[in-house]
């Protein structure tokens, strides 16, 4: 995920522009390596839709069948617990079908983030 969070942090201002607020509009290539599972077309994509995470329980998306694992973790998605998840999602939630070994770089956690939380 080399260039994620960058193009991230400019993913929502263009939704905003396009004047599509439910839509997440995304130059061509970028966050390639999250949208294949994680697009604004939920019912297409296997992951859910990441709008509006920040503040969510985890597992709660409408629209989106998650994992027993994902379901029963308790959490709620703020940026510790996302954090955290973003660093080992296995450690964090043991048997999540999530396949993402985890961003070990705390700084580019940080600004994937910022890109969440700006996806409301």
């Amino acid at each position: 995920m080399p260039s994620l969070p960058v193009v991230l942090l400019v993913a929502a201002p263009l939704a905003a522009a396009t004047g599509e607020p439910s839509a997440l509009a995304v130059p061509e290539g970028a966050f390639a390596s999250c949208a294949a599972c994680h697009g604004p077309a939920a019912a297409t994509n296997p992951g859910p839709d990441l709008r509006g995470v920040m503040g969510r329980p985890a597992g709660r998306a409408p629209g989106y069948r998650y994992s027993r694992a994902m379901r029963n973790a308790r959490i709620v998605w703020d940026a510790a617990t996302l954090d955290a998840f973003l660093a080992n999602p296995q450690a964090v939630v043991p048997g999540t079908t999530m396949p993402y070994a985890g961003e070990p770089d705390a700084a580019r956690r940080a600004e994937i983030i910022a890109a969440l939380a700006a996806l409301q």
